[in-house]
């Protein structure tokens, strides 16, 4: 019997002891062991028999695909049908297949590997990679390799890609699940599978040349990731996703390393201390950084990650918007995703956008949308207005009798940027300090003005002129633009005497708010 550890713990037995005698041991729950004949069990297939199964076609696939077998379309072009690919009418459900045209041409391109730049082999169980030197053999241009959900199961073959694929542009690995690294700074020789073979092989020269590495759901740690990041020193993305990231303590980037990565991506990793991250916080290029679909409440305190520019930080749980403060602790953050976080239910997607412009001074684009020409003045504005309105709220005072200096305090902590935005565009609710006491107080009991203004009508038969020809003016936006806005005043009640003469009729405009 084969002694097997399920990916999934439920759908075991036991935990490798059966009937009280322990055949082997499991890590992954007391169901994620079974006992399987060798007959019954699956060892994979190598490498090459994977690429002949996905891009090469069988002896009967072949003969339909002799010219004279061949079918035409209306312009006389070849072409061919997957049975698994067709439209489903609405009404009468019929299937109608898909015709694909070219791909005699992709066919030829494909099989001549000596050409090809780009394979995937997702799911095909490949568990070896064949001899030594044949690889680099067969796929001399190789450089966008897949191999995600396959049978690997040691890094010392995928060292044995980097040797055999030097100039390999990007690696996926999504899905494997490989044997616990040895640092990669000390290793210096590696074993073949297929001969069993010891080969000389440093990792930090093998993959000089790899950009893209994406390990996802590979129940990697942090202590594994510090191991191997040695011999991919050289990369600028590196996907992490789904993997066990729960040991920040074993996070080590070593001096020299990854100091060109441009993107980190730990989406879905349990993420639930942004300070677990501040290992890659020194590195001169990181651009991007997503850290979606965690468990952050705060960013806190940090420093470093003076290159990023671009944030996705969705689907966390962030309920205090005092997080797009945190957020401006990245210098040059340009472009910001927080979208499917509980704060966007409590406040409203519009406050929090604008907010997290207002407490950002170089941000162009939120949520996928550009700011326009006037988003960031408008939106420093309402940032100032609101903080006023929180404080009046909380302390149960009037917008025109309040402590200031008590209102100072009270941003310093939760509000920090308001003094320099109340510098930039002045107290939004100035208090009146030159009037005398019992002016204040009769003043104190009237929360809107009254202004009194007179229009003159500058057509119709008292001036000579034709009437106007409208049913209406627009004269509470008139108002509004040239005289409240520059006076900031918060609400004006105005009534409007005005009398413009249209077609010998006088209109008198009502008390209406602005």
């Amino acid at each position: 019997y084969f002694g097997v550890e399920w990916d999934d713990p439920t759908i075991g037995k036991h935990d490798g002891s059966v009937e009280g005698f322990r055949y082997f041991e499991t890590s992954n729950g007391p169901t994620s062991g079974s006992l399987i004949k060798p007959e019954k069990a699956n060892l994979g297939i190598n490498i090459f028999e994977g690429i002949l199964l996905k891009y090469f076609k069988t002896p009967e696939e072949q003969t339909k695909h002799d010219e004279k077998d061949q079918k035409l379309d209306q312009y006389g072009r070849p072409f061919e049908i997957d049975e698994n690919a067709y439209f489903e009418t609405i009404r009468k459900k019929h299937k109608k297949m898909v015709q694909f045209v070219g791909f005699d041409k992709i066919w030829k391109q494909i099989n001549n590997l000596k050409e090809i730049r780009a394979i995937s082999l997702f799911n095909l169980k490949i568990s070896d990679l064949g001899p030594e030197d044949a690889l680099g053999m067969v796929l001399p241009k190789l450089s966008i390799l897949s191999l995600e959900q396959n049978l690997l199961y040691s890094w010392d073959q995928i060292y044995f890609i980097g040797k055999e694929l030097p100039w390999l542009d990007s690696l996926q690995l999504t899905g494997n699940n490989l044997e616990k690294p040895k640092n990669a700074a000390e290793v210096t020789q590696i074993t073949v599978p297929l001969t069993k073979n010891t080969i000389d092989v440093n990792p930090r020269e093998a993959f000089r040349n790899l950009k893209t590495l994406i390990l996802i759901n590979m129940k990697l740690t942090w202590e594994d990731i510090s191991n191997i990041i040695p011999a991919f020193a050289n990369i600028e993305e590196l996907v992490l996703c789904k993997n066990h990231l729960y040991d920040a303590e074993n996070l080590k980037i070593g001096e020299g390393d990854l100091q060109k990565l441009l993107f980190l991506n730990v989406e879905e990793t349990g993420l639930k201390n942004f300070a677990d991250l501040q290992p890659f916080s020194p590195l001169p290029k990181l651009d991007r950084l997503v850290i979606s679909k965690n468990e952050l409440q705060k960013l806190g305190q940090f420093t470093g990650f003076n290159s990023v520019t671009q944030l996705s930080a969705e689907n966390n749980l962030f309920e205090d918007p005092f997080v797009l403060h945190e957020m401006s602790q990245f210098a040059s953050l340009r472009s910001l995703r927080i979208l499917h976080n509980p704060f966007i239910q409590k406040f409203g997607i519009a406050h929090i956008r604008l907010r997290a412009i207002a407490e950002n001074k170089l941000i162009q684009i939120v949520n996928g949308t550009q700011l326009g020409r006037y988003d960031r003045k408008d939106s420093e504005i309402y940032y100032l207005r609101s903080t006023f309105e929180e404080y009046f709220k909380i302390v149960n005072r009037p917008h025109y009798d309040y402590d200031f200096e008590d209102l100072m305090k009270y941003c310093d902590t939760n509000h920090p940027r308001i003094k320099e935005l109340i510098q930039k565009y002045g107290n939004p609710y100035e208090l009146i300090k030159d009037q005398d006491n019992s002016q204040q107080k009769s003043q104190s009991t009237q929360k809107q003005s009254v202004v009194n203004l007179k229009f003159i009508a500058g057509s119709g038969p008292l001036v000579g002129k034709d009437p106007i020809k409208r049913s209406s003016l627009n004269l509470l936006l008139l108002v509004g633009q040239r005289t409240l806005v520059q006076k900031r005043l918060k609400s004006l009640r105005v009534k409007l005497s005005c009398f413009i003469t249209l077609s010998q009729r006088t209109l008198s405009l009502s008390q209406r708010k602005i």
